[in-house]
């Protein structure tokens, strides 16, 4: 992006937006994720404890005192707050439509989301999907074990328009943007920041809806990535093909990329 903006891909649904000087925000940091020196800004979407464990680990962590800003709604900052022992961090609270600045360079805007669904449509696949978790159940408990173990529900799913200098923005949907959107709602979005870098979550049941609503929301790039190909891996589900999703909209004139782990 121009100035220099990066954006690193972590792993699940994390990110790394940086421009080498003096931003580093963090968008669901996974677990092991290497934290910069200077100052840190880290916006969570929800509580699963893929989306928060990296930042976890991080309030925990004595060694090292740079100063942090947290982003994430009420349940997720409180139990975020509960468990740290770093000083330096602030934590605000945000609920959607709340807009703040960070620093002079730094803007959002939160907005609410509901979570994509957890099976695919039909009987037929969503029996298919559910006999695949019952066979890997020890995994599939070990999941439900470590999200029992986090904030006391996952809080309101919140996704944010970033805002950079010079009209660099920066739409995160987290696991929202799904077959279940609303058209008017991701265009009414897209408008709050027109020619976005869009970051999209794809699964392989919403290959057919993701085209359209990726248009709809007017952004000028996309990056795409899948959000739990590691327990699609495990569990033998079908994974999304990124590529081709790539193809339709770049054929549609957005340029698009497919997120590649660091």
């Amino acid at each position: 992006m121009e100035d220099g903006l990066k954006i690193d891909y972590l792993g699940w649904s994390g990110f790394h937006i940086h421009n080498h000087k003096d931003i580093n925000v963090f968008i669901d940091p996974p677990r092991k994720t290497s934290f910069m020196n200077g100052e840190n800004i880290i916006f969570i979407s929800h509580g699963h404890p893929e989306h928060l464990g990296g930042t976890l680990d991080y309030v925990k962590d004595k060694s090292s005192q740079q100063p942090t800003t947290i982003i994430a709604s009420k349940n997720v900052c409180s139990y975020l707050k509960h468990h740290c022992q770093r000083d330096y961090v602030n934590f605000i609270n945000v609920r959607s439509l709340e807009r703040r600045i960070l620093t002079p360079t730094i803007s959002f805007e939160a907005f609410k989301w509901s979570h994509m669904p957890l099976l695919p449509p039909g009987i037929g696949a969503a029996l298919g999907h559910l006999w695949q978790l019952i066979k890997g159940y020890r995994t599939a408990w070990r999941i439900i074990k470590m999200s029992l173990g986090g904030p006391f529900g996952a809080g309101e799913m919140l996704g944010y328009v970033l805002k950079f200098k010079n009209d660099q923005n920066i739409i995160i949907y987290g696991e929202g943007l799904h077959r279940n959107c609303n058209l008017k709602d991701v265009k009414a979005i897209g408008d709050k920041a027109k020619g976005s870098t869009l970051l999209v979550a794809a699964e392989p049941e919403d290959s057919e809806e993701l085209p359209d609503l990726i248009n709809t929301s007017g952004a000028q790039r996309v990056i795409l990535y899948e959000p739990h190909g590691l327990w699609r891996d495990i569990f033998k589900l079908p994974h999304i093909d990124l590529k081709a999703l790539k193809n339709t909209l770049t054929k549609g004139g957005i340029k698009a990329e497919i997120a590649h782990k660091i």
